[in-house]
């Protein structure tokens, strides 16, 4: 059925599309389009061959269907979104996909479509191959459409590691990392689970059946369950490039030839390493607390290096 709509969209787009283009677009062989015309024809929709090297199949002209299935702008949008997740999921399903689309757009439109995508690219991948990544992608992408129940171990952001089995409902990409939205066996609630705490991922043959779930209650920001404090910090102009990556609507002043501004971060160890990893470049001001647990920190390290020279 699939095919036989897109073979129709296709006829509506172009005036005729010889059965060879047809077969290689479908990747089935030249009898099986035949198969699809004459089961297009049944449904009432009159299909007319032209003889001739630059014949064809095509719809009858005067059969009244809007030839204007898709505007140039709704095939832009499509190919720039298809493009983003075939980036990410590098599977034959959208590369298909990608493929019918181009071979609707009208000859005379291709090349103004061609450099308007060029224009916009939504590139999910790494710069570096991750193969971690891509497998978990392709795992979990699979058991989200086999409806088959993921296990593995987690990390949480205390490093306490426990064993959970779930139910993947979603993948979801966000800040630049991406996660599996689903409900955890363990908790008995949908949880979101970001890659870089997942270890030893597994697809079971255990099927589910898929629960109603409301994907409104996990929209909230992916660290609410982890409180944020805000704290002023003077830095050299070596890190402003850095800072304004991590927060893009910082907010700098300039005070005696030193950069302040106030930043949220994380609160506890995670927020206090995240600080210390600005190394000397960077001093926080206030509040003292974080002053406070820096130094301590900073001393903890300080006394493993000394206890080692001493040794």
């Amino acid at each position: 059925m699939n095919r036989l709509i897109s073979i129709i969209m296709l006829l509506l787009e172009r005036k005729t599309i010889s059965a060879a283009d047809l077969a290689r677009t479908f990747e089935v062989s030249k009898r099986t389009i035949y198969r699809d015309i004459e089961t297009i024809n049944e449904a009432g929709i009159p299909i007319i061959t032209y003889p001739g090297s630059k014949g064809g199949i095509g719809i009858m002209e005067k059969f009244k269907v809007d030839k204007r299935l898709f505007s140039e702008s709704d095939l832009t949008t499509l190919l720039i979104g298809l493009s983003g997740m075939h980036s990410a999921l590098d599977n034959s399903e959208t590369k298909q996909v990608i493929s019918k689309l181009k071979a609707i757009i009208p000859k005379e439109k291709e090349n103004d479509i061609d450099e308007i995508t060029r224009r916009i690219t939504i590139d999910l991948s790494p710069w570096k191959k991750d193969i971690i990544r891509e497998g978990y992608l392709q795992t979990i992408n699979s058991a989200i459409v086999e409806r088959k129940i993921l296990s593995f171990d987690y990390s949480n952001s205390k490093g306490d590691v426990s064993f959970r089995q779930v139910e993947p409902y979603r993948l979801l990409h966000k800040s630049s990392s991406w996660y599996l939205q689903g409900f955890c066996l363990l908790r008995q609630e949908m949880r979101t689970f970001r890659f870089s705490r997942i270890r030893k991922l597994i697809a079971s043959e255990r099927a589910f059946m898929p629960r109603d779930i409301d994907f409104s209650t996990l929209s909230k920001e992916i660290n609410y369950d982890m409180p944020k404090v805000m704290v002023k910090i003077r830095f050299d102009d070596t890190l402003k490039g850095q800072l304004m990556s991590y927060l893009s609507d910082i907010e700098i002043v300039h005070e005696n030839g030193k950069n302040i501004a106030t930043i949220p971060i994380l609160d506890g160890d995670i927020g206090i390493r995240f600080l210390l990893s600005l190394g000397e470049s960077c001093e926080c001001l206030e509040p003292q607390n974080v002053r406070e647990k820096l130094i301590q920190k900073v001393e903890a390290v300080l006394g493993v290096y000394k206890k080692n020279l001493e040794s």
